[in-house]
């Protein structure tokens, strides 16, 4: 065989050679080319796919995990504000607590031990004016006249009235157990529960009272001393100057429409 025709026949064969290792798709398994990885991955579609879900997944995560490690940053080019929340015209407003107007926690200093004081009790029968003791009993006047002056009596009942012994008011509840928030210590004195007397009603033996009164319809001695009924005296703050007339037709259940205070400057001694 000529040499020239041996040296075309070799190339044909190496041709060959080299399409079995680079072309795809020959027609025999030795001539089908393998890619490595992962261009290998585009050969088969689940594997592809599978792949780049996880890689789509990852990223999410690692983009939410960004994020809440610093939740307040935002770009440079976009404003940040807080939104308002929407408020609905026709919503009907929530409610409030309201202070009750009768009760207190203590009873400020009102009174000045340099002037006079009265009280002056409007009831459907009549006036009632007190003559308060602020010498005498200041604490206990102190608290009264605060009590008035915010109105607390105004609107309360006589809840107890004892024909020939005394007429009870000053609960806001008008039951006898009510009060006005706090409680205050009593004044020793020596004025003594007389017919026209007032004083502060408490609970058996003890030393405070709140805000419930009595105005003695007679001479009440047994008040003044200890007893096995009264295991401490009770110490009057006022006195009836004008209509015990009207204290004496009170019945069970009258109202006290108001009671005001007047204070009056004392003239120092010459």
């Amino acid at each position: 065989m000529p040499k020239r025709k041996r040296r075309e026949q070799q190339h044909l064969r190496q041709e060959s050679t080299r399409r079995k290792s680079y072309t795809l798709g020959g027609a025999a398994s030795g001539e089908k080319f393998k890619p490595p990885f992962p261009m290998n991955l585009m050969q088969n579609q689940k594997a592809f796919w599978l792949v780049g879900a996880v890689i789509m997944i990852g990223g999410l995560f690692a983009a939410v995990f960004l994020r809440s490690q610093n939740p307040s940053r935002t770009s440079p080019d976009v404003p940040s504000a807080t939104a308002s929340p929407t408020v609905d015209p026709n919503a009907t407003p929530t409610p409030t607590a309201t202070p009750d107007p009768k009760k207190f926690t203590e009873a400020a200093q009102v009174t000045d031990p340099s002037k006079s004081y009265q009280a002056t009790i409007k009831t459907d029968k009549g006036d009632i004016v007190l003559k308060l003791y602020v010498d005498k009993a200041p604490l206990t006047v102190n608290a009264f006249v605060f009590l008035a002056q915010k109105g607390f009596y105004d609107g309360i009942v006589f809840h107890r009235v004892e024909p020939g012994f005394v007429v009870q008011g000053g609960d806001p509840t008008g039951t006898g157990s009510g009060g006005p928030g706090f409680e205050t210590d009593i004044d020793q004195n020596d004025l003594k529960n007389k017919r026209g007397f007032v004083a502060m009603a408490r609970a058996g033996a003890s030393t405070k009272f709140g805000s419930q009164f009595f105005i003695d319809l007679k001479d009440n001695v047994a008040l003044d001393s200890p007893s096995a009924s009264v295991p401490k005296p009770y110490y009057p703050f006022a006195e009836v100057v004008s209509g015990m007339d009207v204290v004496d037709k009170l019945v069970k259940g009258d109202v006290m429409r108001s009671v005001t205070i007047q204070e009056t400057a004392v003239a120092p001694a010459q």
